[in-house]
């Protein structure tokens, strides 16, 4: 069911200075032929390192999130997961420009499934800069339960694709350093021993943001241009320490994108360009 919604939307203004926008560049191993300095094009999802969440240590969970918001029902949901997203791009955002982000939440869902009770919440976020909208992005959350034993997700395999699958460097310190932009503490990327014993996975978890900002690269290599529209949604948990590749294919609106693991799906994408009239 629904909770019904009393939310206040919440406006924030910041910005990704060159020093971030640089930090940024040398995580991705310099992917960019140049390093961006301020007034450039801020490259496609790394808004994310704007709008850090601000909590304060000890206001933060076991886990390394903020402590459960009260708009999540009363229930033993201790793990949370980024699901997917869906973005419009409008406009590019600058280096070192102000951005006011509006924040809602539109919905907060409850489902019962065969793996125990899970809350969805739904993010609208709109992203504006000096001359208008640039960004709006639907964030979908959803908190689950620590389970007993790592239970994965049915497993979805590879479709066919267009061209060779590209082979992901994904390192320890690659995930050190993304949580580090992102001010992410979230401890199944970084504390192994947590993952294992409290989270019950088996290794490291790479990040979904992460997973889609390599998707996001392989769209606009593949066209050549930014896309209009870019949607992603988790599949199955991607761990440190296995192989991660990615895969594409065309399709009508554009491209539809993966990355993958020994086979089957992590990650599912889709990116959508639109002649503009």
């Amino acid at each position: 069911m629904s909770k019904p919604l009393d939310f206040q939307k919440q406006t924030l203004t910041d910005y990704v200075d060159e020093r971030t926008a640089r930090l940024a560049h040398a995580t991705f191993n310099g992917d960019l032929e140049t390093i961006p300095r301020a007034g450039d094009d801020l490259h496609p999802l790394w808004h994310w390192f704007a709008f850090p969440p601000n909590a304060s240590t000890q206001e933060l969970n076991i886990d390394g999130h903020p402590i459960r918001p009260d708009y999540v029902p009363p229930r033993n949901l201790s793990r949370r997961m980024w699901a997917s997203g869906d973005l419009i791009f409008f406009k590019p955002l600058k280096v070192g420009e102000e951005i006011t982000k509006t924040s809602q939440i539109t919905e907060v869902s409850e489902k019962a499934s065969d793996s125990g009770h899970m809350v969805f919440v739904k993010y609208l976020h709109e992203l504006y800069s000096g001359d208008g909208l640039a960004i709006k992005e639907q964030q979908n959350i959803v908190y689950l339960a620590q389970p007993e034993a790592f239970n994965p997700p049915q497993k979805k395999y590879i479709d066919q694709i267009s061209g060779p699958l590209i082979k992901l460097n994904i390192s320890n310190v690659l995930l050190f350093r993304y949580s580090a932009l992102t001010f992410n503490a979230h401890r199944i990327h970084f504390d192994l021993p947590f993952t294992r014993d409290v989270e019950k996975y088996p290794d490291l978890i790479i990040h979904g943001p992460l997973q889609a900002t390599f998707l996001i690269n392989a769209a606009i290599k593949a066209k050549g241009t930014i896309p209009n529209k870019f949607s992603f949604r988790g599949i199955h948990p991607a761990f440190a320490n296995e192989p991660l590749d990615l895969g594409l294919k065309n399709a009508s609106h554009g491209l539809e994108l993966f990355t993958s693991s020994l086979g089957h799906q992590c990650m599912q994408a889709s990116a959508v360009w639109e002649e503009k009239s």
